[in-house]
């Protein structure tokens, strides 16, 4: 690109859309590793190379650039399992293993995720964006899921969906800190084919908890003996 290109309406563009970039990967590599409250707008902007007025220029404060990163490392992962090639007769636990792991397979988004989750009960910003993005998350999942639970009715299928997407992610955060902590966690593929065969049994289940509320467990209230 030439001088007169960079001083373009174009050109300026350009530069403006690599500095945004850069703001937002040094925010990723800074909020995921020291979490949100231990990062600066200045250190942000000296991993970045500009000037921390930039980031205020392109983000309005530190909040809008908490935003802007989650929902970029998002939209990424959700793309991914967005556009998976399901063939028409996969099951559910198959569709599951899939959008898992692109979900267990994306260290950063997860690490930053829950670094955030822990600090949520302090910043009210942080557990919005927080919460934000976990709908987005289980609302795809489910998305995945849905078409292939033919063995419940269509009326109930949609919650039959969400239940399974919300016991996928809470087995994803627990594979992914186990593997994260603990180095004799095991092979990747058998945790998840762990998770698959519990989905399995979620699935299974399903039609009946469904249709006959009283075969789900009993709640014993605290102060009752069993």
């Amino acid at each position: 690109m030439t001088d007169n290109d960079e001083h373009s309406p174009d050109g300026r563009r350009a530069r403006g859309a690599r500095s945004r970039q850069a703001m937002i990967d040094a925010a990723t590599s800074l909020f995921s590793t020291r979490g949100y409250a231990g990062t600066g707008i200045s250190e942000i902007a000296r991993r970045a190379g500009v000037n921390s007025g930039s980031i205020y220029h392109a983000f309005g404060n530190k909040e809008g650039l908490l935003d802007a990163v989650m929902h970029t490392v998002a939209d990424t992962m959700i793309t991914s399992i967005e556009t998976l090639p399901h063939q028409g007769d996969a099951t559910a636990a198959q569709r599951l293993d899939a959008a898992a792991r692109i979900l267990v397979g994306d260290p950063v988004f997860l690490r930053l995720f829950l670094l955030l989750a822990l600090e949520q009960d302090q910043n009210p910003t942080v557990r919005a964006t927080v919460e934000s993005v976990r709908r987005r998350a289980r609302d795809v999942v489910v998305a995945a899921i849905e078409p292939s639970l033919d063995a419940i009715p269509a009326a109930q299928r949609p919650a039959a969906a969400t239940a399974v997407g919300r016991i996928a992610l809470i087995l994803l955060d627990g594979i992914f800190v186990s593997h994260q902590l603990d180095s004799e966690a095991g092979d990747l593929d058998a945790t998840l084919a762990l998770v698959t065969m519990m989905a399995e049994l979620a699935i299974d289940r399903l039609p009946t908890l469904l249709t006959d509320p009283d075969s789900s467990p009993p709640t014993t209230h605290p102060t009752e003996k069993p």
